[in-house]
């Protein structure tokens, strides 16, 4: 397994100070989210982007294993209409495009509020979502990790991990896999057994709190970590915290989840 840090934690003012601490740990993984590399319009600067994944390689030894916050700013929904269904698999689809440019190979599907189930929405709608933007990700090499999101982030649609594996199962699409996230595992109480089996199926791993507070030291760390190395994941495991001005609580955060995964 490979360490990752988001990009969301931090200012960039702090991104070197934060860079020298991933090296010290060993994380080699720096997930990004699009608009803290280029704020303005970002899926329309490939070239720039190319430029900048090549920098961050040669300068730092960094890879961009998974990006987050894709549809940042974005206020269609899924559930909405035919329009906005459209707008967002476009949007997607050049979310892709630049997960290409970058070399990355995960897109975190988060996006609570733009998933939220209205009245009278059809479950199907969102197999039949997901079915394209998977395909269209799979078909240039790279995965959309669904995120289950508990209802703390405003959203009512695919709140836990066993609600995520069902609607993986009915996409049926290798594009569309689950970004495990362990801030919805410790809210919703589930246990790491509800993995078993099902390993092949994890696309990306965020360590994570709910509310995305500052990491604490969890048995279901250790737990998912023998799961993992059990079934041969071979994917990132991903620090996800909200931004914070303490370097203390980064510095401590890629202590430990080094010590879990590489004791």
């Amino acid at each position: 397994m490979k360490l990752a840090v988001s990009n969301i934690g931090w200012s960039a003012e702090q991104d070197e100070a934060v860079f020298a601490l991933m090296k010290e740990y060993g994380f080699d993984g720096l997930e990004i989210a699009p608009t803290r590399i280029f704020t303005d319009a970002p899926y329309e600067r490939l070239s720039e982007a190319r430029e900048w994944s090549k920098t961050i390689k040669q300068r730092h030894g960094f890879t961009v294993p998974s990006m987050q916050s894709i549809w940042f700013g974005r206020g269609e929904k899924i559930f909405g209409t035919d329009s906005e269904r459209a707008v967002l698999i476009d949007y997607t689809k050049k979310a892709v495009d630049f997960a290409v440019a970058v070399g990355c190979g995960n897109l975190v599907f988060g996006c609570p509020r733009n998933r939220v189930f209205l009245d009278g929405a059809a479950y199907k709608t969102g197999i039949d979502f997901f079915k394209v933007i998977g395909e269209y990700a799979l078909s240039n090499g790279v995965t959309i990790g669904m995120e289950a999101n508990p209802s703390i982030y405003n959203t009512n649609y695919i709140n836990d991990t066993a609600s995520a594996f069902a609607l993986i199962n009915d996409v049926a699409s290798v594009g569309f896999r689950l970004n495990l996230d362990t801030g919805t595992m410790l809210y919703n109480k589930e246990s790491v057994d509800m993995l078993s089996g099902k390993v092949q199926l994890i696309s990306h791993v965020h360590i994570s709190e709910p509310w995305l507070k500052p990491i604490e030291r969890r048995r279901l760390h250790t737990n998912l970590r023998d799961l993992l190395a059990q079934e041969g994941y071979e994917g990132f495991v991903s620090i996800e915290m909200g931004r914070t001005d303490n370097i203390d609580d980064i510095r401590a955060a890629m202590k430990y989840v080094k010590e879990i995964f590489y004791e």
